[in-house]
C-alpha cells in the first residue's frame, strides 16, 4: 500500500487499524493470499478492507482467520508455528503468538487481551509487519517516495517599524485619484460616438468629492497610528499555507475518484458478503429449526428448576436461621450446666447434710428407746388392770355363790 509523505509517516507513529488493513490487504494480494491460503485453508473466504478494523459478529471466525493468517505469514517468513484449531482455548493461542513473535524478534509491545480480540489495531499491526517481512524473502522492496523540494520565491523584507504617514496616505489617495481620472477618460474617450444624452446623464458623469482636503488630512494624520502594519516573522508562513493548501487540494482531486472506485468495490463486496449471510442465517434457521424449539423447551425447564432452586434456597435459609436459634438455646442450656455442674462439685452442703442425718438418726434412736419405754410401761398398767378385774369378778362370784 501507499503510505507515503508525511501523513504516511504520522500513521506510522500512531497505527490506524481503519489506514493499515487496507494496505495489509494489498500486501497479502501481492502474496498471493487467494490461491493459498484461503483456498486451501479457509474454503475460499475472502478478506475485505475492514475485516480485521472492527469487531466481527462472529469473533471466533474472526480469531481463527486471524491465527490462521498469522501461521501462513509465519512460514513465508521462514519460522516455524502449528496452526490451532478453531475451537481451542484462545488464552493458550494467544500465548504461542506471543512467544513466536518474541522468537521473531518483532517489536511488538502489545498486551495478549489486544492480541485476543482478534481486530484492532495490535492485530493490524503485526499483519502487517508479518506481511512486510514475507514480501522482502520474496524479493519485494517498498521504498518511500521521493518528494522534490519546495522552492518558493523570496519575497521582499518589510520593515516593522515602519509607520504609515498621512503623506504617504495622501499620495497613494492622489495616484489612485490619478489612475480613476484615467479610466473615466478613456471610457469618456471611447464613447465620443455615443449620444449626448447618455454622455451627460447624472450616472455617468464623474464623481467629485465634496470633503475639505484639510480635514481629511487632519482624519489622516488621527488614523494613522492605527494602520501601523504588523507582520509575522515568517514571511512565508501565508505562501507556505497556501501551498500547502493547493496541494491538498489537487491530492483530494486525486484521489477521490480511486477512493470512490474502492469504497464502491468495498460496498459490492459487503452487499455479497450480508446477502451470503442472510442466506446462510436462514438456512440455519431452517436446519436448527428443531434444536432451537428443544433449546427453549430447555430453557422453560431450566427456568422451573431455576424457580424450585430459589424455594429450596429460601427453605435453606429459614432452616439456617432456626438452626441458628436452636444453636443459641443450646449455648444457653450448656452455660446452666456448666453452672450447676460447677455447684455440685461443692462437697459443703454435703458435710452439712450428712451431719444432719446423723442427728436425725441419732434423735430417731433416742425416740425409739422412749417409745419402747412407753410401751412397756402402758403394758403393765394393761396387764394390772386385767388382772384386777379378774380380781373382782371372782370376789363377786364367790359373793353370788355364797
Amino acid at each position: 500500500g501507499d503510505e507515503g509523505g508525511p501523513q504516511g509517516m504520522a500513521d506510522l507513529d500512531l497505527p490506524n487499524p481503519f489506514m493499515l488493513m487496507p494496505n495489509i490487504l494489498d500486501k497479502l494480494k501481492m502474496l498471493n493470499y487467494e490461491e493459498t491460503l484461503a483456498r486451501d485453508w479457509m474454503n475460499g473466504e475472502l478478506l475485505h478492507q475492514a475485516y480485521f478494523s472492527t469487531p466481527h459478529p462472529k469473533p471466533n471466525e474472526q480469531f481463527f482467520y486471524f491465527v490462521s493468517l498469522f501461521t501462513w505469514l509465519m512460514k513465508e517468513n521462514r519460522f516455524s508455528f502449528q496452526r490451532p484449531e478453531q475451537f481451542d482455548d484462545p488464552n493458550t493461542t494467544v500465548a504461542n503468538v506471543m512467544d513466536a513473535l518474541r522468537r521473531a524478534r518483532l517489536p511488538i509491545d502489545y498486551p495478549p487481551a489486544k492480541v485476543k480480540q482478534g481486530h484492532g489495531e495490535a492485530v493490524c499491526v503485526i499483519l502487517d509487519l508479518l506481511c512486510d517481512g514475507a514480501l522482502e524473502n520474496r524479493g519485494f522492496k517498498l521504498k518511500q517516495p521521493v518528494y522534490p523540494p519546495d522552492n518558493y520565491p523570496e519575497e521582499a523584507p518589510v520593515d516593522e517599524d515602519e509607520e504609515v504617514s498621512g503623506d504617504a496616505i495622501a499620495d497613494t489617495l492622489q495616484d489612485n485619484n490619478d489612475d480613476d481620472d484615467d479610466v473615466y477618460v478613456g471610457a469618456g474617450q471611447a464613447s465620443k460616438g455615443d449620444k449626448a444624452a447618455k454622455e451627460n446623464a447624472p450616472e455617468n458623469r464623474i464623481m467629485e468629492s465634496t470633503t475639505d482636503p484639510k480635514q481629511w488630512m487632519v482624519e489622516v494624520e488621527n488614523v494613522a497610528p492605527m494602520l501601523k502594519m504588523r507582520i509575522e516573522p515568517d514571511n512565508k508562513e501565508w505562501r507556505t499555507h497556501l501551498e500547502a493548501t493547493k496541494e491538498l487540494q489537487d491530492n483530494i482531486n486525486t484521489r477521490t475518484g480511486p477512493t470512490k472506485e474502492s469504497l464502491g468495490k468495498l460496498t459490492t463486496q459487503i452487499s455479497g458478503a450480508m446477502e451470503r449471510i442472510g442466506t446462510r442465517e436462514s438456512n440455519l434457521n431452517s436446519q436448527y429449526k428443531d434444536r432451537v424449539a428443544e433449546y427453549h423447551e430447555i430453557q422453560e425447564k431450566l427456568q422451573e428448576v431455576t424457580k424450585r432452586y430459589e424455594e429450596g434456597n429460601q427453605g435453606v435459609v429459614d432452616l439456617t436461621n432456626q438452626l441458628t436459634q436452636i444453636t443459641d438455646e443450646l449455648e444457653t442450656i450448656k452455660s446452666d450446666m456448666d453452672s450447676r455442674g460447677d455447684s455440685m462439685t461443692d462437697t459443703g452442703p454435703l458435710v452439712k447434710l450428712k451431719d444432719a442425718m446423723k442427728k436425725i438418726k441419732k434423735d430417731i434412736t433416742g425416740m425409739d428407746v422412749r417409745i419402747g419405754t412407753v410401751a412397756h410401761n402402758l403394758l403393765h398398767i394393761k396387764l394390772a388392770h386385767e388382772h384386777s378385774k379378774e380380781n373382782d369378778r371372782d370376789a363377786n362370784k364367790d359373793e353370788e355363790d355364797d
